[in-house]
């Protein structure tokens, strides 16, 4: 029941926010907060609650698939913070814009919800399918809220997000469309097993349909051209949800549908972790020179994404919970440094940090809490950004010493144009007059300041956040595996799944009775990795491989021959 409230109760919100008076915003606002406060409550249940699923309720089918799609939801730790900051900063939005919008806040609060109710659905999809109905679902109240709040260029900006991001998922769309025609369903396991019957060509094809969605999504250089006009020119409630939320569907899409569903070649994964790098330091540098106090934030967001893609393909032991701690880590501090600059924008009436300045001595509280937040993202011991970038860092040393170095070298440039940031906009001589009447409020400041506390929270006891990790449990795979052979019986069923395992286990035993080449132990050592063995379990295995002699090796296919003789003389005698 959580589930489906989380995922329809937001629709439900701003269908009844039509209700309220466009020309009353107070009355709007006390039940915008009222509806807010109750999904930020749902959310913190959620993670309590652990992984849980609904019924699986078939949907609708698609012509040339062979079953049907489902109304199917799932939440695992990853996908249960995802919606807490999905929830917490569409309230944190909602409390912040009722300073700057009038009579249109009415209209803002309906955009927010839906946009919430389909960031929500993106999380907790356990159909992919569904999946990628609420995936795309994000992109149409978002558009409508730039182009309707935005700034001089909110249409433009509108018009490149959402050709961007739509232009980006159509081949995971097709891609999708084809998979399932070959699956029994569109469920994460159907799809994994219809993949691995294809040619490594056709699997390549796939997988590079659906990277693309994410990369866009993310953004990767270089898909981002549309990041950092949508962000500067949406209004500044809305740019924390893109950055500190819906962003995170790219880098969850990676870890929940890329890794579990695609066979991985070392090639792929170095390409990966090395574009995440890549983005990383390019938006470091981007940061670095940019005036415009929306887009620095704009390319600090990219830098820090990059590093979690980055830490997501390192495929080491402790990625899941770094990568998580990063991204609710990013997701709270980049959202509050948005939130802040919209109110530091309200006061000067510009984005321009050379046109900022004084801020500190004008309104010492924002101030504080401008150079508060800003310290927080720095990643500084103490904090969440630090044990998340931290342990990220850790995971890329076990790719090697120059992937590190990399990370290493975001980390100083985030440290050196977040101080700049801090220096121009609330130290030095204001470079115009200030309205003392555009204060921040205490709801504000109030709210703002609790992301803060939480990021000290997290950090000094970040197992609030990795003890809720557990992508998909033994429940969670009987219930797919019951969707995969809906017609039959526990027993038809229990007796094909055993004639399966034990085909798969002379499946495996062939191919290991086989003198295996470097490259093939390459690739074992790749696999094992990438399922959770440790450094030293993976060495012992390959080493019993290379010890094995060819004589053992002859020795283990000249059984495997006579078995197979004595099956066929069987069959044949049952036969005559």
């Amino acid at each position: 029941m959580l589930l489906h409230l989380l995922v329809l109760a937001p629709f439900a919100a701003a269908i009844l926010m039509i209700a309220t008076s466009k020309e009353d915003p107070k009355s709007s606002s006390r039940l915008a907060f009222l509806f807010g406060f109750a999904f930020v409550a749902m959310s913190i249940a959620l993670i309590a609650s652990g992984n849980q699923a609904t019924e699986a309720i078939e949907w609708f089918h698609i012509p040339g698939a062979k079953g049907a799609v489902y109304y199917y939801l799932y939440s695992h730790g990853l996908g249960a913070w995802m919606v807490f900051l999905s929830c917490a900063l569409s309230l944190v939005a909602l409390m912040t814009a009722r300073n700057t919008l009038d009579k249109n806040y009415r209209n803002f609060a309906i955009g927010i919800f839906a946009l919430m109710g389909a960031m929500n659905g993106t999380f907790l999809a356990a159909d992919a399918v569904l999946f990628f109905f609420f995936f795309e679902a994000m992109v149409f109240p978002a558009a409508v809220l730039i182009a309707g709040f935005g700034g001089k260029e909110r249409r433009k900006a509108a018009m490149t997000f959402a050709i961007y991001t739509l232009v980006g998922s159509a081949p995971m769309m097709v891609a999708l469309w084809y998979l399932i025609t070959l699956a029994d369903n569109s469920l994460v396991l159907s799809l994994a097993v219809a993949l691995q019957n294809l040619d490594p060509a056709t699997q390549m094809t796939l997988l590079l349909c659906f990277l693309l969605a994410f990369l866009v999504k993310t953004p990767i250089f270089p898909f981002h051209g549309w990041q950092a006009i949508t962000y500067a020119e949406a209004p500044a409630p809305l740019s924390a949800i893109l950055t500190g939320a819906m962003s995170k569907a790219g880098v969850f899409g990676f870890i929940a549908w890329i890794l579990p569903i695609f066979p991985l070649s070392m090639e792929v994964v170095d390409s990966m972790m090395w574009l995440g790098l890549v983005t990383a330091i390019y938006g470091a540098l981007m940061a670095l020179r940019a005036t415009d106090g929306k887009k620095l934030l704009a390319f600090s967001s990219m830098s820090h994404l990059g590093l979690a893609v980055a830490g997501v393909f390192s495929l080491s032991e402790s990625m899941l919970p770094a990568v998580l701690v990063l991204l609710v880590a990013h997701g709270l501090s980049a959202g509050a440094q948005f939130y802040l600059m919209g109110i530091a924008e309200r006061f000067a009436g510009t984005r321009d940090i050379e046109q900022l300045g004084g801020l500190a001595t004008r309104n010492p509280v924002f101030g504080s809490l401008f150079g508060f937040l800003a310290v927080l993202s720095l990643a500084v011991p103490g904090t969440a950004g630090f044990v998340g970038e931290f342990t990220v860092l850790m995971s890329l040393w076990d790719m090697g010493p120059l992937p590190a170095l990399a990370a290493g070298l975001c980390l100083i440039l985030s440290a050196t144009y977040m101080l700049r940031f801090v220096q121009k906009v609330i130290f030095g001589k204001p470079a115009r007059e200030y309205e003392d009447s555009k204060r921040m409020t205490a709801i504000e400041g109030s709210s703002i300041g609790v992301m803060g506390v939480l990021l000290l929270v997290f950090g000094m006891h970040p197992a609030f956040i990795t003890n809720a990790l557990q992508l998909f449990d033994e429940s969670a795979v009987q219930e797919m595996n019951k969707l995969t052979h809906p017609a039959e019986d526990a027993q038809t069923v229990e007796a094909s799944a055993d004639t399966t395992g034990e085909a798969i286990v002379d499946e495996n035993i062939a191919a290991v009775a086989q003198p295996m080449t470097d490259d093939d132990l390459r690739q074992l050592d790749s696999n094992l990795k990438a399922n959770g063995f440790s450094d030293e379990e993976r060495a012992s295995l390959i080493a019993q491989l290379k010890n094995m002699s060819e004589s053992e090796v002859a020795e283990a296919q000249e059984e495997g021959a006579l078995e197979q003789n004595e099956a066929n003389v069987k069959e044949a005698s049952e036969n005559e």
